[in-house]
């Protein structure tokens, strides 16, 4: 999908600290960092990468005011109107969200209530929190000069924007840049005690077990957690499975890792979530969607990767793996009534697997939708209706097709 909350997210630190910056009790902030601090973290960040320090870095405290201006501004400028709205549709009609939700203004509150600190990839300059904790702010310092220094070294901006519209590299992208930043502000804590994450013990205590911590502390994180599942799973991915991704390049190729993503950055959300494919080359595939029916035409089209559709389960089912092939999707809009139609086919690695998410999509189909009344089923094809309307869902070998939303039977 688009996820417009992960590309803004992708300029914003999380504060959903792991293991190193939780073992201390979490006190207020201090004073501001001079640039003696800052350039001793940089340093010390060169040596674990190899990246070249290549100017000094300028910093500035902010109120949480400020970010949130900074972020609306962030939206206005790298998100079209057009595509939030595409992003908010797609939510809606997969299910992913209400009917009601504001995608726009979720991902402001989203952010604005997680940023401790964050680093402007086009004034090239630091923005550091006035009411994190001193535990917030030290681990966003580490993880926003990671950012600072890759950028000095790879260009941040131009790397993310070279996914071009593609939804699923656009987020493999984002996940280097965030996971690369989340495993060095570990390997920095790590350090400081005399460890290493090449260590496999101090791997297992430090690093995320893909959990991610949605169940965090309703008061302290009130917006992230009454957030839909897939904004809160989306919005941590990059931190969480990009830093699990980063080790796994890095116990392979050493200090040469930090260079080698950005060089050759991985092309979707399974060979974030499964490394031997990103070593093998593994490429996505695209299955093929029907053409939009008579009156009708393409309104957004998109991918679907296995983070989406992991959570579509988990939201709809349980915590079931979905290990499939590739997606897509398009959204058809009718003339002249203006009926918005989802067509979505996944391509799986065997027919089995796609008669088991055939099943499991039956399900999901149930749920999502109040009302749902069978027309005919057998043991690859089911038609139906909705309140969205008329369904098809369908198994041909080891794709899986669904129509939803039409008019009139298909």
């Amino acid at each position: 999908m688009i996820r417009s909350v992960a590309r803004v997210a992708a300029i914003v630190a999380a504060i959903f600290i792991s293991g190193a910056w939780q073992q201390s009790p979490l006190r207020p902030a201090s004073k501001l960092p001079d640039a003696a601090e800052i350039n001793s973290i940089l340093q010390q960040l060169s040596r674990i990468t190899g990246f070249k320090i290549k100017r000094e870095l300028p910093f500035e405290l902010v109120t949480r005011e400020q970010v949130n201006r900074f972020l609306k501004d962030q939206i206005r400028r790298t998100i079209k109107p057009e595509e939030i709205r595409a992003e908010e549709i797609t939510l809606k009609k997969f299910g992913f969200v209400p009917p009601d939700f504001d995608l726009k203004q979720t991902t402001i509150d989203l952010l604005t209530e997680q940023a401790a600190a964050f680093y402007d990839f086009h004034r090239k300059k630091l923005f550091i929190s006035d009411w994190a904790t001193e535990n917030m702010r030290s681990a966003a310092l580490v993880h926003e000069l990671a950012h600072a220094l890759a950028d000095e070294n790879f260009s941040i901006q131009k790397y993310l924007d070279q996914a071009g519209d593609n939804s699923e590299e656009s987020l493999a992208r984002q996940t280097v840049v965030e996971g690369q930043a989340s495993w060095l502000m570990l390997e920095f804590a790590a350090r400081r005690i005399g460890k290493s994450l090449a260590d496999p013990a101090t791997a297992r205590e430090y690093l995320s077990n893909g959990d991610s911590g949605s169940e965090g502390n309703d008061s302290e994180y009130p917006v992230f957690n009454k957030a839909p599942l897939y904004l809160k799973e989306t919005l941590m991915f990059p931190y969480e499975a990009g830093q699990n991704f980063q080790q796994a390049v890095f116990l392979r190729d050493g200090k040469a890792a930090f260079a080698r993503v950005f060089r050759e950055p991985p092309l979707d959300t399974a060979q974030i979530l499964h490394p031997p494919r990103y070593f093998d080359g593994v490429k996505p595939v695209t299955p093929e969607l029907p053409h939009p029916v008579r009156h009708s035409k393409s309104y957004v089209v998109g991918m679907l990767g296995e983070l989406d559709e992991r959570i579509l389960l988990e939201q709809y089912i349980d915590r079931a793996a979905a290990d499939d092939l590739g997606a897509n999707y398009r959204i058809d809009k009718s003339k002249p009534d203006g009926r918005l139609m989802l067509v979505y086919a996944s391509e799986w690695r065997d027919d089995g697997s796609a008669a088991s998410y055939f099943r499991a999509y039956q399900t999901v189909l149930k749920k999502k939708w109040k009302r749902l009344d069978v027309i005919s089923a057998s043991a690859d094809r089911v038609t139906g209706k909705a309140e969205d309307g008329y369904f098809l869902l369908r198994r041909d070998g080891s794709i899986v097709l669904s129509q939803e939303g039409f008019a009139a039977p298909l």
